[in-house]
């Protein structure tokens, strides 16, 4: 078996795509330090504090939060969270961290096969997709720990987001627009040039984009693309759940925040994106609210939404919210502050992670 796989490196030994050199190799922490002491040298074990603050897992609901941070690097920057139903891996600024999804608490351990930062994962037929901005895209080989570089014909490698429909078409969304590869990567085409696009989702035929123009749908697999929400913000968000669309538009431009002060808005479409609606006035009235000694961030932006069960998760920056009737009441769950402001969700099974302050 070590001959078949050593036989298999030696062979994609030009198309790996993050290969380790001796001087990228650096532990994650070192536990015993010498320190001189009343002029002799003294070995003791460093005082080291758990990590924390920097994924907190749900498995009931919302009602209860547990950080489960510990077994990653010190003030780790987590770009990104993706379950694949067995595991849970976790994307950050300088590699891959993976624990088994069937273990109550996460146990992260290092991928050391890269040390490039990971800034998405995507769910692939053959396997996840990673990406790392201005790097390209890869696959992994599954079993063997081997990425396969998807972009070699791609000529814009400030990727934002894959996507692999049902049929293996893929879809990329950059700084540059939209590129559709029908071969599995090995041939690349523009299908959209009008600016970056942050992500890409489906529901059977129909696809939508989201990124600098607002929100962008395709009826004719991916060909063409129309602008159906342009509000003069950002789309920085677009998701499904279950067969509706969703949306999270912003902008950092003050001239361009709605009356309320929110400069990231919440929409739904019930129509596969032809129309869409307003769903986060719910939130408004909690900017007030305090935790102990510390004020909570103020109501202004929208980061995630998804679904677990019966209920709506929304990451705000005042903390995740919780609705049982599909978004036209809110409860805060789990409260951020100044020190601890969220970026993103993900869900396995009945699981939901949150990530304080990473990235995509």
């Amino acid at each position: 078996m070590q001959i078949h796989i050593l036989t298999l490196l030696l062979l994609f030994q030009p198309f790996l795509a993050c290969q380790q050199h001796p001087q990228d190799i650096r532990p994650v922490s070192a536990g015993i330090d010498l320190q001189p002491e009343d002029g002799g040298v003294k070995c003791m074990a460093k005082a080291q504090l758990p990590t924390s603050d920097i994924i907190f897992q749900s498995a009931d609901g919302g009602r209860t939060w547990q950080d489960v941070s510990a077994g990653l690097p010190e003030n780790s920057f987590v770009n990104c969270v993706f379950a694949t139903g067995d595991e849970i891996i976790v994307g950050t600024e300088n590699g891959l961290y993976r624990s088994s999804a069937a273990t109550p608490v996460p146990v992260w351990e290092k991928d050391f096969f890269c040390t490039e930062q990971i800034t998405n994962i995507a769910l692939g037929r053959n396997g996840p997709y990673f990406s790392s901005y201005g790097n390209g895209i890869f696959q992994e080989m599954p079993g063997t720990g081997i990425w396969i570089p998807m972009h070699n014909n791609l000529k814009d490698k400030t990727i934002r987001t894959v996507l692999e429909t049902p049929d293996g078409t893929l879809f990329v969304g950059s700084d540059t627009g939209i590129f559709k590869s029908a071969d599995g990567g090995k041939t690349w085409k523009q299908v959209y040039n009008g600016g970056m696009v942050l992500n890409i989702v489906a529901s059977g035929n129909i696809l939508i984009g989201g990124g600098s123009r607002g929100v962008l749908r395709s009826t004719d697999g991916g060909e063409h693309w129309e602008s159906v929400l342009n509000e003069n913000t950002m789309a920085k968000k677009t998701g499904l759940i279950q067969d509706r669309f969703v949306a999270i538009l912003g902008t950092e431009d003050p001239t361009k925040i709605s009356p309320e002060g929110i400069t990231n808005i919440l929409r739904v479409s019930p129509d596969g994106g032809k129309t869409w609606q307003r769903m986060e006035h719910g939130q408004l009235p909690v900017e007030d609210m305090c935790d102990m000694d510390e004020r909570l961030l103020p109501t202004r932006a929208i980061y995630d939404v998804v679904r677990v069960g019966e209920y709506l998760f929304c990451g705000f920056d005042t903390g995740i919210f919780r609705s049982s009737d599909q978004g036209k009441t809110w409860e805060l769950v789990f409260a951020s502050t100044e020190k601890r402001k969220l970026s993103n969700l993900t869900v396995s099974g009945n699981v939901i992670y949150a990530v304080i302050g990473g990235g995509c």
